[in-house]
């Protein structure tokens, strides 16, 4: 049937700490996710209920939009099927990490959670009901402190599918690495900064150095078809990392360890707060690095609050990159701008 939807709506599960939603997206900042089920960690999700449940909410969605996915860049309309099936899920069921970052949105008062998983998820693929190829990711807290974590991924890796693990690269993963080798991994590592006083400042940890030696690592090894698996995430947080200086160095370590894949973002609690008023200076960085990758041959995306704020854009795409153009721009828009940074 042709209707609006997404692949998370039909066919797709976000594990949290306390729930079971359809995603993690958070679309326009103001509004919750799907939710489907409570989940707690105690090894036991009731499957036919799950999908219960998302059936009702594909016939909703058929008829008009559900209010918690109104305005998500998700939607497309399409001729969907209506079987009941998984082909994405999303882990994000617990929080610990080894990174303290302070855009970090669930470190603040909230004790260190690891919920159980892999008893259901082992059900499910029994069932019949994971759909072979489908896709997984990592998001939670840090992948590679999780105790389930490589048991996980081997036995997603053995059914075909794409997976993304979102780290932060202080520890070294062998299974990333086998799974990056393989073309079934994508890591997606976050350092923020090239300079290890400012990622010192933004992760309250002094790993920077070990953080850059893991990605030339998970790198090293990987052929042309796969060396794109290995993405290298900026976050925008202005006022800490947002100097053309700290941007260009960045960008020199992105050639130096023959990087093929940069991510951009913007902090989240800025972008919520200046989301239609969105410092200019923030634009000419996002498209000075997506000229620099055009440049280079890289692979280059947004994430989430970058694409709202490139959605939401009130500043005209950047044409000039003559360096000392951009420096000038960035530095006066930082200086006029000021009053809107987040204090940590």
């Amino acid at each position: 049937m042709i209707y609006k939807s997404c692949h998370l709506i039909e066919h797709g599960i976000s594990i949290d700490i306390n729930s079971i939603k359809a995603c993690c997206l958070s679309r326009e900042f103001d509004k919750g996710q799907l939710m489907i089920l409570p989940y707690y960690g105690n090894n036991t999700i009731n499957w036919d209920e799950l999908f219960r449940i998302k059936k009702r909410q594909r016939l909703l969605q058929q008829g008009k939009t559900l209010s918690a996915c109104e305005g998500c860049y998700n939607l497309r309309e399409e001729n969907w099927d209506d079987d009941d099936y998984i082909s994405f899920i999303n882990f994000d069921h617990w929080n610990q990490c080894n990174s303290d970052c302070i855009y970090c949105g669930v470190r603040k008062n909230k004790p260190k959670t690891q919920n159980n998983i892999l008893k259901p998820i082992k059900e499910l693929i029994k069932s019949g009901k994971f759909k072979n190829n489908g896709e997984i990711t990592f998001q939670g807290g840090e992948p590679t402190v999780l105790k389930e974590f490589e048991e996980l991924l081997k036995i997603f890796i053995k059914q075909g599918s794409k997976i993304r693990i979102h780290s932060s690269g202080i520890l070294f993963s062998r299974a990333i690495r086998d799974g990056l080798k393989k073309g079934a991994v994508t890591v997606v590592i976050s350092p923020d900064s090239a300079d290890r006083e400012t990622y010192k400042k933004i992760k309250r940890t002094d790993k920077s150095n070990k953080v850059w030696e893991n990605i030339k690592h998970y790198r090293k090894k990987l052929n042309n078809e796969t060396s794109a698996n290995v993405k290298v995430k900026y976050i925008i947080i202005p006022g800490i990392n947002d100097s053309y200086e700290q941007i260009t160095e960045f960008l020199q370590k992105i050639k130096e360890y023959d990087i093929k894949s940069i991510i951009v973002d913007i902090e989240y609690t800025y972008a919520n707060r200046n989301i239609n008023n969105i410092s200019p200076h923030i634009y000419i960085i996002m498209d000075y690095i997506e000229n620099f990758a055009k440049t280079n041959n890289i692979e280059y995306a947004l994430y989430d609050s970058a694409l709202y704020a490139d959605k939401n854009r009130t500043y005209d795409k950047t044409c000039n990159f003559d360096e000392q153009n951009i420096k000038s721009q960035i530095s006066s828009y930082i200086e006029t701008n000021k009053s809107k940074n987040i204090q940590y």
